[in-house]
This record gives C-alpha cells, sequence and structure tokens, in this order.
C-alpha cells in the first residue's frame, strides 16, 4: 500500500485505462485523484469513449477518491496543469501516471523511497519512473539529471508551485541554462526548438513547460537505474505518440534491487545527464536500435506481418 496520493490522468482510451488502473488497484493507494478532460464538441464518439474510459474507474479497496471530471474539452496543456495543480492544493506530494504508462510494481516503492527522502531538498523537483539509458552508466541505483521524464512520475506541492506555462524563465536564461546543463549543441538546440514550439502554440504540451521551470531553477531529477515503466500508448489514438515502432514505446520494465544503493550527495551526474540528453534529443536512440531492430526494418515487419489485412 502507497500512503501517497495517487493522480490518474484519463480521457478517452477504456482499454488503457483499464490496464494502468488494474497496477493502480494492486497498489492499493490511500487516496486517488482521477483527472479527466472532457469530450471534444461535436463528436459522439468521443462522447462515448469518455464516457467508458470513466465507467473504469471502480474503487474496490479503502480509498479517498476525488473525481476531477471537465465537461469542457480544455485540451492537454489547460486539463492537465489545471487539474495537478487543484490536487496540489489537497497534497503536498504525489505520484502521477497517465493512462497509458503502465508501472511495475516497484514504480511506487520507489517513489514513496524518493518522495520521503528529499521531501525537504528544494533543488530536488521531480522523480521519473523512466528510463532510456544502459544501466552501465549509473554508479548507485539512481541518479540525478535535469530531464523530467513525464511517463510515471512524482513530485512535491513545492516544487510544482514554480512551473511557468510561458516558460519565460528558460526563455530568458537560455545562454546560461545551456553552460550549466553541459549537453552537446546539438541536443540543446533540439530542446530550445520544441519548448519555442511549445510557446508558440505550434505544440500543446504541459510536459516542456514543467521541464523547462525545472531548468530555469537549476532543479534535479531523479532517474531510477531500472526502467519501471512502459509506455503503452503509442498509436494512432495518441495525442503526442502516434508511432508504434517508436523506440520509447513498450519499453520493458525491471525490478528494483532489494536494497537501493544512494548516490553520496544531491548533485547532477553529468555522464547521465548527458546520455539522456543525447538520447531523447541527440538522435542516440536512432542510432542504437533500442528495441532490437532498427525502425525502417520494424515497419516493414509490421507490414508483412499485416499484408493479409489489407
Amino acid at each position: 500500500m502507497t500512503d501517497n496520493a495517487v493522480i490518474f490522468i484519463i480521457y478517452a482510451r477504456a482499454d488503457h485505462t483499464e490496464r494502468v488502473f488494474s497496477h493502480i488497484r494492486a497498489a492499493h493507494p490511500r487516496h486517488l485523484y482521477v483527472i479527466a478532460d472532457g469530450p471534444k464538441p461535436g463528436s459522439d464518439s468521443d462522447y462515448a469513449a469518455c464516457d467508458a474510459a470513466r465507467a473504469v474507474i471502480q474503487v474496490d479497496w479503502q480509498c479517498e477518491l476525488t473525481l476531477d471530471y471537465s465537461e469542457e474539452n480544455l485540451g492537454c496543456q489547460r486539463r492537465i496543469h489545471s487539474g495537478i495543480s487543484k490536487a496540489f492544493e489537497q497534497f503536498d506530494r504525489a505520484i502521477i501516471l497517465e493512462d497509458d504508462c503502465l508501472p511495475h510494481p516497484d514504480f511506487f516503492t520507489f517513489c514513496d523511497l524518493m518522495l520521503e527522502r528529499y521531501q525537504d531538498d528544494a533543488e530536488v523537483m521531480h522523480i521519473c519512473g523512466s528510463n532510456f539509458v544502459h544501466p552501465k552508466h549509473f554508479k548507485r541505483s539512481y541518479a540525478f539529471n535535469q530531464y523530467a521524464t513525464p511517463w510515471g512520475w512524482a513530485t512535491w506541492k513545492r516544487a510544482w508551485q514554480h512551473i511557468d506555462l510561458n516558460m519565460t524563465g528558460f526563455l530568458e536564461q537560455s545562454a546560461s541554462i545551456e553552460r550549466r546543463m553541459q549537453i552537446s549543441p546539438k541536443a540543446f538546440a533540439k530542446l530550445s526548438s520544441r519548448l519555442h514550439k511549445v510557446q508558440s502554440g505550434e505544440v500543446c504540451s504541459w510536459a516542456y513547460p514543467w521541464l523547462s521551470s525545472i531548468l530555469a531553477l537549476d532543479g534535479l531529477c531523479i532517474t531510477p537505474q531500472q526502467n519501471l515503466i512502459s509506455n503503452i500508448g503509442f498509436g494512432e489514438r495518441s495525442t503526442h505518440t502516434s508511432d508504434p515502432d517508436s523506440p520509447f514505446a513498450n519499453k520493458a520494465t525491471s525490478e528494483l534491487p532489494d536494497e537501493l544503493s544512494h548516490p553520496d550527495q544531491v548533485a547532477l551526474d553529468r555522464r547521465v545527464q548527458r546520455e539522456i540528453f543525447d538520447f531523447f534529443f541527440g538522435g542516440k536512440h536512432r542510432k542504437r536500435g533500442v528495441l532490437g531492430w532498427p525502425r525502417k526494418i520494424k515497419r516493414a515487419w509490421r507490414k508483412w506481418k499485416n499484408r493479409g489485412n489489407a
């Protein structure tokens, strides 16, 4: 059982919602806070899909349940930001899952331990459940870096209060932030490009403003040595993750060691920092073929496998 609140963000995918909810149920959180955006106007299918996803939430354990359901479609940035902010009016810290983030059972244990251990360390702002770089780069069971992976995570009210949807701090301090981060120029340029697309409205995201807020404050994120989240949502029904062959999709999870080894100090691990940002923004995942096969081969295999359905 986890004593920390779990915030569960759902929308219109009942099948994914049910799979993730079954893992939340197994963790028996004392507090469950469910956030849902409203259906897109004029879409009967969206209304039905939203209703089906909401119907999954049936609590059969001792739990304080809050349903924060919007009847209006606000979009992912406004809905998730407003929902998490409202939840933190009740809680000082929370574990956060979206409907496509399937957690390993140890994810809840890891979040519980980190939330307690770093409760009063203001520079620690985000706890990741996902890890996409090789465990060999880690000296301990987790490392401090500055990439706030949004797929299964945890944070504190004290940290979330600093989120700036306009990303003013990052954009005004861009040069000094780049020097502090010590990542490749290519990775920083791509990161900056993404943030500018969010600011211009070309991309709708709450996660990039959150990341930029952490970087502006020179905050730290915790990344586990083992991956604890599998993103099952890649495909045509996803808002941002439409490629089912993405190296980020359906990554296997692993259990934690019986005893965690902790970093000697709360400080940026520059090796892990470079590896993570190169993976997400430097194109390293394309070179490696992270899931075993290069993406072109995987796509060819998918086409061949589905040829009879054409």
